[in-house]
C-alpha cells in the first residue's frame, strides 16, 4: 500500500538500517510503542512554551487538590502536591532535567527526528528560570538565581553537545 512505501523511503532517510530491523522484531515494537505512550505523557513539556506553561499549571492544581484532600483526610501531604511549598517554576525546571530530558536523549540516539521535541523541552526548561526570575516573590536571592540558572545551561551544553556528536 502507498502508505508503508512512503513509511520506508522516508524512515531510511532518518533511521539505519540496524534500528530499522531492530523493529522488525516484537519486543522491540513493543517496547517502541510503550517510549512512544510514556513520550506522549510526559509530552506538555515538549510543546511551545505557551502550551506547556497552561499544562504543567493544569496538572500541578491536580497534584495540589490531591494534597489538600490527603490534608483534609489528615493525611501527610506528598511532597509535590504542597501547594504552600512547591514552586512551580522550579518544579518544572526539575521535571524537565530529571524525567523528561533523559528520556529524549536517549530516544534522539534511536530516532534522530525527535531532536526538535527535545530543543524544545530544552528551552522551556529556561523559559520557566526566566519566569521564575519575573514573577517569584520574596525576589530569589543570588545564590538561588545562580544555581537554577547552572542547572538549565547544563542541560543547554548537553544538547549542544548531543547536536554536534
Amino acid at each position: 500500500d502507498r502508505g508503508r512505501e512512503v513509511y520506508k523511503a522516508q524512515a531510511t532517510g532518518c533511521l539505519s538500517r540496524e534500528v530499522i530491523d531492530c523493529f522488525r522484531e516484537a519486543d522491540s515494537r513493543q517496547l517502541l510503542i510503550k517510549l512512544l505512550l510514556h513520550l506522549a505523557d510526559i509530552s506538555n513539556s515538549m510543546k511551545p512554551f505557551r502550551i506547556c506553561r497552561v499544562w504543567a499549571c493544569q496538572v500541578l492544581e491536580e497534584f495540589f487538590l490531591q494534597g489538600d484532600e490527603e490534608s483534609r483526610l489528615g493525611m501527610p501531604v506528598q511532597a509535590l502536591n504542597d501547594r504552600e511549598k512547591v514552586n512551580k517554576h522550579t518544579s518544572q525546571v526539575g521535571f524537565i532535567e530529571f524525567l523528561v530530558s533523559p528520556l529524549l536523549f536517549a530516544t534522539v540516539k534511536l530516532l534522530p527526528a525527535v531532536d526538535s521535541l527535545l530543543e524544545q523541552a530544552v528551552q522551556n526548561a529556561r523559559s520557566w528560570q526566566q519566569h521564575w526570575l519575573i514573577e517569584t516573590r520574596p525576589v530569589p536571592m543570588e545564590q538561588e538565581r545562580a544555581a537554577l540558572a547552572d542547572r538549565v545551561t547544563k542541560l543547554e551544553l548537553r544538547l549542544r553537545d548531543s547536536m554536534s556528536a
